[in-house]
């Protein structure tokens, strides 16, 4: 008989009335067996008070180590996981006690097969993610549940990860490039779209193997395919109008133009413009530093044109609102300053190639910021090494495919270059 016990859970935890000299607080995760019966186990961390967001309960990124304290926080957290696991599998109360002595014990628990089932994990893993990554993030493995839950009428076997093999990735990609309904009821998804799912998928299945759950699987086969896409960047002209429009009978689009003005100035993702606050702004210096959600690496960004205005306008604390939301309204500055131009885009899907005529503004977005920024900056002469330094790009190829410069402004760009060096 398996009990399951619904009042014991675990979070992360700091003192409040805790007042050192040093001004550190330690960082505990509190073990709730029940109402009254509880426990504190360090984390071996102790951080400042103001790098605690008592509203979210977790550790800010702005904190120094926040990298460590997560890679410790999420270590226990499986640890945990493990024992609650093998508690309610061997109808054990997982009390106080028993809890900390399995703590101090370094068992293998013993993986059932029931706990095998591909779904049940991909729900508990996304349940364990949840707290460390962005709702965005979320929602992509949420994606790739509801489309592996729709392959399953498609698949000529059973979805498992026994079955994670070439013939399971055809059929998927199959499915993915022409049976994959999207959100706007479009049916099959451009190559980009079905890459990310692969990549979802790889993700969720070596960290099972990492964490011991199931057994290796070679996934060597499962190629993340992907193309160059052929997305939008505004000019600074064009961006001078939007900044000029009028909107105060429309706040809420108001703030989606703010918020659109900074991202094209300092070329952060909507995940990091969404969190930005006074926190990250260093007034005497003129910069924003901030370390960047998705990758983790730390920036700073110099507050250039626009966008020390727009942050004093706010207060340094850039409006909220949901990528849905900016998304679907951004598009709407750039109809009002008549951005009408036909963009031609070609998208593969399978082995096809499909092309769809645009308007400019039907193809804003957020990720139209980043590129707007790079080619930008990049197009007035700032070097690429230094402006990967502000943007967090990694390598050149990644920076580069960022940079939309047609053949002709190519040539000017090496003109002007050549008549500044004959000066």
């Amino acid at each position: 008989m398996q009990h399951n016990f619904y009042m014991a859970k675990y979070f992360v935890y700091i003192k409040k009335d805790y007042n050192s000299k040093s001004g550190y607080t330690p960082l505990y995760v509190r073990y709730n067996y029940d109402r009254t019966k509880r426990t504190l186990i360090s984390t071996g961390y102790s951080i400042k008070f103001e790098h605690w967001d008592d509203k979210k309960k977790c550790v800010k990124r702005a904190c120094p180590e926040y990298d460590e304290i997560e890679i410790t926080v999420n270590k226990i957290y499986l640890r945990l996981s493990n024992i609650l696991d093998y508690a309610n599998e061997n109808d054990i109360e997982p009390t106080v006690d028993f809890v900390l002595k399995e703590l101090t014990v370094e068992r293998e628990y013993e993986q059932k097969q029931a706990r095998t089932d591909l779904f049940a994990l991909l729900d508990k893993y996304i349940e364990e993610k949840a707290p460390f990554v962005s709702k965005d993030q979320v929602k992509d493995y949420r994606t790739l549940k509801k489309h592996l839950t729709t392959f399953k009428k498609y698949s000529s076997q059973p979805i498992s990860f026994r079955n994670l093999n070439m013939k399971f990735y055809n059929e998927f990609m199959n499915y993915l490039f022409y049976e994959a309904v999207k959100p706007d009821g479009t049916v099959g998804l451009v190559t980009n779209s079905a890459g990310k799912v692969v990549r979802l998928l790889k993700g969720f299945v070596n960290y099972q193997i990492a964490k011991g759950t199931i057994p290796t699987v070679d996934l060597k086969f499962f190629k993340v395919v992907e193309e160059e896409t052929d997305a939008i960047y505004l000019t600074e002209n064009e961006l001078a109008k939007i900044y000029q429009l009028n909107l105060s009978d429309d706040k809420e689009l108001e703030e989606v133009r703010d918020i659109f003005i900074v991202g094209c100035y300092t070329g952060l993702r909507y995940s990091d413009l969404s969190t930005l606050n006074n926190e990250h702004i260093d007034l005497v210096n003129g910069n924003i530093n901030i370390k960047q959600r998705k990758v983790h690496k730390a920036v700073v960004i110099p507050m250039i044109d626009y966008v020390p205005n727009i942050l004093k306008k706010y207060n340094y604390d850039l409006p909220k609102v949901s990528s849905y939301k900016f998304n679907e309204r951004v598009k709407e500055l750039g109809e009002k300053i008549k951005l009408n131009q036909k963009i031609e885009i070609v998208r593969k899907k399978g082995n096809a190639r499909v092309t769809d005529i645009r308007k400019k503004y039907e193809l804003m977005s957020s990720h139209t910021c980043r590129r707007s920024f790079c080619t930008n900056m990049y197009l007035s002469g700032f070097p690429a090494e230094e402006l990967m330094k502000i943007s967090g790009h990694k390598s050149p190829a990644a920076f580069m495919r960022y940079i939309k410069v047609d053949n002709q402004q190519a040539a000017n760009r090496l003109k002007a270059l050549r008549n500044s060096l004959n000066r």
